[in-house]
């Protein structure tokens, strides 16, 4: 399992498209913070927070999480090097924890490049003016499970598909989707229970939680069960694809 998470770091690092959409993601993300003159620029806001950062993320990451988990599997479909993999002495949950495990792995080291906003913050606030590292800690929480519900979305598109076009489209629509379709249709709603209903089908409510510094039990079971829904069906597409090959 850990042999293939860290051959997907290997693939990703050592391809110029990986730093490409690495870059582009720090680049944009840079941008709409500190530069442009939008609802998102910290310096615009005069709070000592990074809630811009955290409202913005989510969207640049349902574009960059699909472009990393794209080629994770339909790749190897299309070159014949998935059955390859799957004649290995691995068991099939190791293979896709493998690959879950390297993409989280490479969110995560986007993520904290990302704290150089909270050091530049840090300095530019006045003297007394102090952060909330609590509510700061939590969104960093939130944005992690986030990312990691969108990883398993990817993983599964990319099992769908021979094709990284269409497995990074199929991504993109399950992640918007799951974080703001549902919130959106609750909105809609003039029952109260119905509101409440699509509220807790979709991330958005949960990952809100989080943003303001509250974390509970329940949203912690959302997120841990909605992966494991993920990447079960995962397992068995490839479990499908596995008995189709023999």
């Amino acid at each position: 399992m850990w042999v293939i998470a860290i051959r997907e770091l290997f693939i990703f690092f050592s391809s110029g498209i990986g730093y490409l959409t690495l870059g582009a993601y720090l680049t944009v993300t840079t941008l709409f913070l500190w530069f442009f003159d939008t609802d998102f620029n910290i310096i615009n806001t005069g709070f000592a927070d990074l809630n811009s950062f955290f409202v913005l993320a989510p969207w640049l990451l349902m574009f960059f999480i699909p472009a990393l988990t794209m080629r994770s599997f339909s790749e190897e479909r299309r070159t014949g090097t998935l059955e390859l993999l799957l004649t290995k002495p691995l068991a099939l949950w190791q293979i896709i924890l493998g690959k879950y495990i390297g993409v989280m792995l490479l969110i995560l080291i986007v993520l904290l490049t990302t704290l150089i906003y909270s050091l530049a913050l840090y300095d530019l606030k006045l003297n007394s003016i102090t952060m909330d590292l609590g509510s700061t800690f939590s969104a960093y929480l939130g944005l992690t499970l986030l990312s990691s519900v969108f990883a398993a979305m990817g993983l599964l598109s990319s099992l769908l598909t021979k094709n990284q076009v269409s497995a990074f489209m199929l991504a993109l629509i399950l992640c918007f989707v799951q974080f703001f379709l549902w919130k959106g249709i609750a909105d809609l709603m003039l029952d109260a229970k119905a509101y409440n209903l699509f509220n807790q089908i979709g991330i958005f409510e949960y990952y809100l939680r989080l943003c303001q510094g509250l974390i509970s039990i329940k949203d912690l079971i959302y997120f841990i069960a909605l992966n494991y829904v993920l990447l079960y069906i995962s397992y068995l597409l490839l479990l499908k694809i596995k008995n189709q090959g023999r």
